[in-house]
């Protein structure tokens, strides 16, 4: 530090030391020892080390809260302040995370350079696990996402209709044939058919994840599901959900909702507009309860 640089300077040309180095004390065998008030405060670089030395699981991240949990899945509400920023932890499990609105953050990696994210609303990520690092927020709003952390091994990651993971694109030939379809003058299509877009995102061997819009003019219904599938309601959705014959709540901006595998389900906007929902299906039908 400087002040310590200029006391070793005065003294090999022979000046009265600092005020400081005439408090040394001297140990029984003549060697000086440094006062108390001597030690040096850590450089930016060194508390920056400390931090990311000290690692916490996802689950001991205060800005993480577990809010579902089964053989799956464990689902995390993530909310992190302007201008904060989370502990160090580690995504030890592959993971999906959604966005809710607009993010700019610092991605700081352990043991890489840190990166900026711009994150849009709606965005869906994708992430094998197996690293630590801290999120901090650069602007004057909040980060918002759920993360859906995925027990089990999943296999080779594919895009299907998005590009969430690196790679080409594999939409299926019926999507391909609406998205053409889309820009044709001579068809125009319903507005019940417009609200009943599921749009392939991406899959892995083990889950595959769409986006699901729903209205007034037509619900999302599956009377016999063979899979278990997780339910996350995007941003303004305002919609009202049954399982197995059962009205199962409400949902808004996101929420979840676990539907069993083999219990009919049911979804709709209940105001009458227009609502997303991101469904994540869990291609091993073994039952798993919340």
């Amino acid at each position: 530090m400087p002040a310590a640089q200029s006391t070793s300077q005065q003294t090999s040309t022979g000046q009265n030391p600092s005020p400081a180095s005439s408090t040394a004390q001297t140990s029984e065998d003549g060697a000086e020892t440094p006062p108390p008030d001597s030690q040096q405060t850590p450089s930016l670089e060194q508390q920056q080390q400390t931090i990311q030395e000290r690692v916490v699981s996802l689950r001991d991240e205060p800005h993480h809260q577990l809010i579902l949990q089964n053989d799956f899945a464990n689902i995390y509400r993530v909310a992190v302040p302007p201008n904060d920023s989370t502990l160090m932890h580690r995504h030890d499990l592959p993971y999906l995370a959604i966005n809710f609105g607009a993010g700019n953050i610092t991605n700081m990696v352990q043991g890489q350079k840190e990166t900026t994210l711009i994150l849009r609303d709606g965005q869906v990520i994708y992430s094998p696990g197996g690293f630590a690092h801290v999120a901090r927020t650069n602007s004057g709003s909040a980060f918002r996402n759920v993360t859906v952390e995925l027990v089990k091994p999943q296999g080779t990651a594919r895009n299907l209709c998005k590009q969430v993971v690196a790679g080409p694109l594999a939409c299926p030939q019926e999507q391909q044939q609406v998205a053409s379809a889309k820009g044709a003058a001579s068809k125009k299509k319903s507005a019940a058919g417009d609200a009943d877009d599921v749009a392939p995102y991406f899959e892995t061997d083990e889950v595959r994840v769409e986006v699901v819009t729903v209205s007034m003019q037509r619900e999302y219904v599956d009377e016999s599901p063979k899979e278990n599938a997780l339910l996350v309601a995007m941003t303004n959705s305002n919609m009202s959900a049954e399982v197995g014959g059962h009205n199962a709540s409400f949902l808004h901006s996101g929420d979840i909702l676990w539907m069993p595998a083999g219990e009919a389900r049911k979804v709709n906007d209940f105001l009458g507009t227009r609502s997303n929902f991101l469904l994540v299906s869990f291609k091993d039908a073994t039952a798993a309860k919340p």
